[in-house]
C-alpha cells in the first residue's frame, strides 16, 4: 500500500507537503472543536425554544429549561442545541459561529485537495512531455545521410 501511494505521489513535488500541512491544520481544528463546548452545535439535539425577554425556554422529557439569549429580544422562537444527557447546558443556534467553524475546517480541506490535484496534474503533464520527447525522432535527418544523398544527386546530374 505504501509503495503504491508513493508511486502515485512521486513527482507531485511540493504540493504533497502543502496539502498535508493543510489537512493537518483542518484535523487540528476539528480536534480543538471537539474539546470546545461549541461542539453541541454540531452533535447536540435541536429543539425550538420560545424566547421572551432574553431567555429561551424549551422542554425536554417534561422538564423546562432556560437559556440566555443575548441580543435577541425580538425573536419569538430560537433554535437551541443541547446534549440529551445534560439539557441544562444548552446553546442557542449561532449561525455566524457555525459558518466560521465550517470555513476553518472546509477551506483548508478544499485547498489541500486542490493543491494535491494541481501537483498530480503537474506530474502527469511532465510525464506526457517526457513521453512526447522520447517519441520524437530528433531534429531532422542525419547529416551523414543528407551528405550521401546530395553526393549521389550531384553525381547523377554531372
Amino acid at each position: 500500500m505504501r509503495g503504491r501511494l508513493s508511486a502515485l505521489l512521486d513527482g507531485a513535488g511540493w504540493s504533497v507537503g502543502l496539502a498535508a500541512a493543510l489537512f493537518v491544520f483542518a484535523l487540528l481544528f476539528v480536534a480543538l472543536e471537539f474539546q470546545s463546548p461549541d461542539i453541541v452545535l454540531w452533535t447536540g439535539h435541536h429543539v425550538v425554544a420560545a424566547e421572551q425577554g432574553g431567555l429561551a425556554t424549551f422542554r425536554w422529557h417534561g422538564q423546562a429549561y432556560t437559556v440566555d439569549v443575548p441580543g435577541y429580544g425580538s425573536a419569538k422562537e430560537v433554535g437551541v442545541y443541547f446534549n440529551p444527557g445534560d439539557p441544562s447546558d444548552a446553546m442557542v443556534n449561532n449561525v455566524p459561529d457555525r459558518v466560521f467553524t465550517a470555513l476553518l475546517v472546509g477551506v483548508p480541506v478544499i485547498g489541500g485537495v486542490a493543491v494535491l490535484l494541481v501537483g498530480l496534474s503537474r506530474k502527469r503533464r511532465w510525464a506526457r512531455r517526457q513521453r512526447r520527447k522520447a517519441a520524437s525522432y530528433g531534429s531532422g535527418l542525419d547529416p551523414e545521410f543528407v551528405a550521401r544523398q546530395l553526393q549521389q544527386r550531384r553525381g547523377d546530374q554531372h
